[in-house]
């Protein structure tokens, strides 16, 4: 069966935002987006989607701004700090291959709203569409629900036509109805003034809509039926507001949206951009199945001489966190990286060619250049990086070019013994000047306490 899930970016991200806890990479504040990126990769394992699309609201002033010159006026200016997360948002959906949407004079919800009802007619078998607004409830049927949060991001709720009954008191076709009665505060339109929920409620048990409602003002209680003629143009503007356009003038490819994959090597490139250590994890685990991502001493150890043994005279040294193991430091390790010449990254795709995930090939972001490919060699991830460039924090806040320099492996190298093999690993001192230059600060006070107590330990 297949399924769309239609994300509401704006919605998403603003909700994110408020519910992580600050978090910076960089010097760049990155808890929306992290916390968007989360949700996406929660809605794909939750729902399962065959397509996916995601939806923003742009910064123009949309049509209803200009029926009512006060919608939406209440609301306080988006927060520097959010806004300047909404472009890294749309790269990640970009990067995952998940088409982006947006439109000037329109919002989110119209584009949505178009999506959806051009979906369930010619091309898909369900929508869901992930959002925090209840707006969108209008557009509930038995083929197109919501996807709510209810607390934070985690916890989430699907609302089809019983759910939005029972929360709103009204079929989601008349959603648009009760909202011309009884406006909306979010969104700063009144509706009829003096009419309440429960005045609506009683209204549409004998009135199904808005326009029969005024069809019959003949048969209402004089008190209400004042009310109802006093706020008419009030009502009526706001029944234009809160109605969601289906037939926005737009382009989209409904085909597209099923080639999104989150093993795109984009994912990866991104992901080291904006600093996701912790979601590029989570996604490498999800492509690439049952990857051990703690493993013990012992278990690196044994993939560490298969290695070792098979790029035996070859120029490379195992680096990161896993050469610091190896040499008796206290590290967390969840893969193994591969520091290399060009010639020998590229003879890895033949040398581990049936533990290939990621052929080896040129690759560059705006922290690394490299010929980098992926391997997973008894369930642990092993990355080949070959003649590897970092741009180091200076000249990534100075906008300087790359440094020319190529870090020089027969410089950097110490060899241990494992398991009567001799393995070529980066010295302590160089993984220490590379947590400076990847900002990896935790990392690199952890080392620097431990490789201090094991210098002073050979003074003495």
């Amino acid at each position: 069966m297949s399924k769309l899930v239609l994300i509401d970016g704006n919605a998403i991200m603003h909700r994110a935002f408020h519910a992580m806890p600050p978090l910076t990479a960089n010097g760049q504040p990155i808890n929306a987006v992290y916390g968007f990126t989360s949700m996406l990769l929660k809605i794909i394992e939750d729902l399962e989607p065959t397509h996916l699309a995601v939806c923003f609201d742009r910064k123009e002033p949309t049509f209803r701004k200009k029926i009512y010159e006060d919608y939406q006026a209440h609301r306080p200016e988006t927060d520097k700090d959010l806004v300047s997360q909404f472009s890294l948002a749309k790269k990640v959906s970009k990067a995952f291959g998940i088409p982006v949407y947006d439109k000037a004079g329109f919002e989110a919800d119209d584009l949505i709203g178009t999506i959806s009802q051009k979906a369930v007619e010619h091309a898909v078998d369900e929508v869901v569409i992930v959002t925090g607004d209840k707006d969108q409830m209008q557009l509930v049927t038995d083929k197109i629900k919501l996807y709510m949060p209810i607390r934070g991001l985690s916890n989430a709720k699907l609302f089809g036509p019983k759910e939005v009954h029972k929360k709103l008191g009204v079929e989601p076709e008349q959603v648009i109805d009760l909202k011309a009665l009884i406006g909306d505060p979010s969104d700063n339109y009144k509706g009829v003034p003096g009419i309440g929920p429960v005045t609506a409620e009683k209204l549409f048990k004998d009135h199904k809509t808005y326009r029969q409602i005024y069809k019959n003002l003949d048969k209402i209680d004089p008190s209400v039926r004042k009310k109802l003629n006093e706020g008419k143009e009030s009502g009526d503007v706001s029944y234009d507001l809160a109605k969601i356009i289906t037939d926005v003038d737009f382009d989209f490819d409904i085909a597209k949206m099923g080639e999104w994959d989150l093993g795109k090597p984009e994912v990866e490139q991104v992901f080291d951009e904006i600093g996701f250590r912790t979601l590029k994890k989570r996604v490498q685990k999800k492509v690439e199945g049952d990857i051990n991502d703690n493993p013990t001493k012992k278990e690196l150890e044994k993939v560490v001489k298969l290695i070792a043994k098979k790029l035996k005279g070859k120029s490379y040294a195992i680096r990161g966190t896993a050469s610091l193991m190896l040499q008796g430091f206290d590290m967390e390790v969840d893969d193994i990286d591969i520091l290399t010449d060009k010639k020998t990254a590229l003879s890895c795709n033949k040398i581990f060619k049936k533990y290939l995930q990621q052929e080896v090939e040129y690759s560059e972001s705006d922290k690394y250049k490299s010929y980098y490919g992926k391997f997973i060699i008894d369930k642990i991830l092993v990355e080949v990086m070959g003649e590897w460039q970092v741009k180091n924090q200076e000249s990534r806040i100075k906008n300087q070019e790359w440094s020319k320099k190529i870090i020089p492996i027969k410089n950097i190298i110490t060899e241990v013994e494992v398991a009567n093999e001799k393995v070529k690993v980066t010295t302590a001192e160089h993984e220490l000047e590379m947590f400076a230059l990847e900002g990896r600060w935790n990392a690199l006070h952890k080392l620097k306490k431990q490789v201090e107590e094991k210098n002073q330990g050979v003074l003495f």
